[in-house]
């Protein structure tokens, strides 16, 4: 029993140790196969990221962007995860809304002559309050732009973004299955590869006339 087991382990460890190793090569993927701007005002901004992914799965990157500046945001992505990647740009907004909170309490009960039977009864309330919550907003989807992989835009309110990235499932669908698809499963090494976010930014130059000259 004891030679099944460590024959299991050691078939394990060799599923695994692929994984493993493909996920420390994404870890800079960016830097080697997203494609730069050719603008060399254009710095590389430390909030790029790559990352190892499945078919199927949806993740997301927060970043934030700063007033004043221009953005240019490259996808790169292992042939084998396809050509047609979902990316998305959403804005995280605090907003107030109204909800119904529900409120239990505890009433007495009394009898017909109005004394206490020293038993108490539920008693459910409601009211409706204003509460701030974190909503996220729209701002980008490259499905309805031929699946682009680059994206510029110049920003002027600093705010904080989603990047949302889906790939394919392996049926070639774009819908998102989400991480949980390869649950209770192994992941075979060709339905994994690596996608890389590269961001770049700089300073938005200045347009029209300004300035008087004396």
């Amino acid at each position: 029993m004891k030679g099944k087991i460590n024959i299991f382990l050691v078939a394990l460890s060799l599923l695994v140790l692929p994984t493993i190793s493909k996920a420390q090569y994404c870890n800079y993927f960016h830097t080697e196969f997203c494609s730069p701007s050719e603008n060399e005002m254009y710095k590389p901004n430390g909030q790029s990221k790559s990352a190892l992914f499945s078919k199927g799965q949806t993740s997301e990157l927060s970043v934030i962007v700063y007033k004043g500046q221009d953005y240019r945001i490259s996808l790169c992505n292992d042939e084998n995860l396809g050509s047609q990647l979902t990316f998305k740009v959403y804005e995280t907004k605090r907003v107030k809304v109204e909800k119904v909170v529900e409120k239990k309490e505890k009433e007495d009960l009394y009898d017909a002559d109005g004394n206490p039977t020293g038993e108490q009864k539920d008693v459910i309330t409601k009211e409706t309050r204003i509460v701030e919550e974190m909503q996220k907003e729209l701002l980008y989807d490259n499905s309805t732009d031929n699946y682009a992989s680059e994206l510029e835009f110049t920003v002027e309110t600093t705010r904080r973004l989603i990047l949302e990235i889906s790939i394919p499932d392996a049926g070639g669908e774009g819908k998102a299955k989400g991480v949980s698809q390869g649950k209770g499963k192994l992941m075979k090494s060709s339905e994994m590869g690596c996608v890389g976010i590269l961001i770049e930014h700089m300073t938005t130059a200045k347009q029209g006339f300004y300035g008087t000259g004396f």
